[in-house]
């Protein structure tokens, strides 16, 4: 009996140790604030100004309903390293922040032409951040003023941004993937440089950042979409449009539903579309080579998609009308893949694309005695488009509204 009383106290005792057991460094949730959006700025005093939009958990509640207050609190913190700022920042909050729930980081144009690698590391070295957290260039305005923003639907600036970046990202394509772990795999490869989404405001951030501007039909200002931000190395060098953007993320196989705009027969810029064609399952295939000196590129895009608007008197109930459409997008396409390669080649001279790094994963031999000259290289290649587009339907109806009258 003694034995087995022996080992029930032991089963008992490592039964209770199991269920005493406690996290040292735990901290409790009504004495935390989550963090949900991060502005890097250059500072006034220090090195570098981190500001934080900080959740009021009251207000974002759905089931509360709120008091009528702002769904966030914006905190700022001077610095001359990013941990150090963030450290501080208890200087001015009560409570200690969690970071784990940061959703986008915003970095500030002016930083971004000093160079990233200064301040990237403690944000992939920190195990709190997550590497689906995105990373974003702001565009003609400070970085804080991104996170300073109001919205209707009593949404915090870091959620809305994300949602609208994704969403703009899955209908359009227009905007590139830059999430933190998109960054340290681009800095790491060989033969592409690294493009980040770009946004800018448009209307009065004095004004947005009061509760009242979110009672008004117009937000006084609103966070828009601005393409993206090339880099060379790990500092900024210019932006591209939402347009080109789109041709480059379709180049690269990133775009999988996209609408286009085919021009009619009046030229200009500002000449009503043709059609309007909605793509998706799209896909695009490179093939590189080098001839001397000379990089040879070859780029085919393909798709399935369906005509949302007809302004011409095209006729769909024959095989020749889906022909003359899909005639007219394989040329639009091609014409502006041409252009978007054309002026990243001028005014850029990097490899955005990943033309090298595809020559890299097939010809690494090769690749290798001109990785250090890829960017001059591709500057001077000549590309080839070559696109092939299916419409598989005109949606509901198959001819265009126009009554042909009963007249001589």
């Amino acid at each position: 009996m003694s034995a087995i009383r022996f080992v029930g106290v032991i089963l008992l005792s490592l039964v209770l140790m199991a269920a005493c057991t406690g996290c040292w460094d735990q901290t409790e949730l009504n004495r935390s604030s989550l963090v949900t959006g991060m502005a890097l700025e250059p500072g006034n005093h220090s090195k570098y100004k981190v500001t934080f939009e900080v959740v009021n958990a009251l207000e974002t509640d759905p089931t509360k309903g709120g008091k009528g207050g702002t769904p966030t609190a914006i905190y700022s913190k001077e610095g001359n390293s990013i941990a150090e700022a963030t450290q501080r920042i208890n200087e001015s909050l009560e409570r200690m922040i969690l970071i784990s729930h940061i959703r986008v980081i915003i970095i500030d144009e002016r930083l971004a032409r000093e160079g990233i690698d200064q301040f990237m590391d403690v944000l992939q070295r920190n195990r709190y951040v997550r590497e689906d957290v995105l990373v974003l260039v702001g565009k003609g305005s400070p970085a804080s003023d991104f996170l300073r923003t109001v919205y209707a639907r009593g949404q915090y600036a870091g959620y809305k941004i994300q949602m609208q970046v994704e969403t703009y990202r899955k209908v359009y394509g227009g905007i590139p993937r830059s999430h933190l772990y998109d960054v340290a795999q681009v800095l790491l490869t060989e033969g592409r440089v690294l493009m980040l989404g770009a946004i800018s405001i448009s209307g009065n951030v004095e004004k947005s950042e009061s509760i009242d501007s979110i009672k008004t039909i117009y937000p006084a200002a609103v966070v828009k979409m601005a393409g993206a931000a090339v880099f060379r190395g790990d500092k900024l060098i210019g932006y591209l449009s939402n347009e080109h953007t789109r041709m480059v993320m379709l180049a690269s196989d990133y775009v999988y539903n996209t609408l286009f705009s085919l021009p009619g027969s009046v030229s200009g810029s500002k000449s009503p579309g043709a059609v309007a064609v909605q793509f998706y399952h799209m896909h695009s295939h490179m093939h590189v080579r080098m001839d001397g000196k000379t990089p040879k590129i070859r780029l085919n895009v393909e798709g399935d998609g369906k005509i949302t608007s007809l302004d011409q008197n095209i006729k769909l109930t024959t095989i020749e009308g889906y022909d003359k459409i899909e005639e007219m997008t394989r040329e639009y396409v091609n014409k502006e893949m041409l252009k978007t390669i054309s002026y990243v080649q001028q005014n850029f001279g990097v490899d955005v694309f990943g033309f090298g790094q595809h020559y890299y994963r097939y010809h690494f031999r090769k690749f290798k005695p001109i990785a250090r000259e890829w960017d001059s290289l591709f500057s001077k290649a000549e590309v080839e488009i070559d696109s092939n587009f299916t419409l598989r339907r005109p949606d509901l109806k198959t001819q265009k509204l126009q009554k042909d009258g009963i007249g001589p």
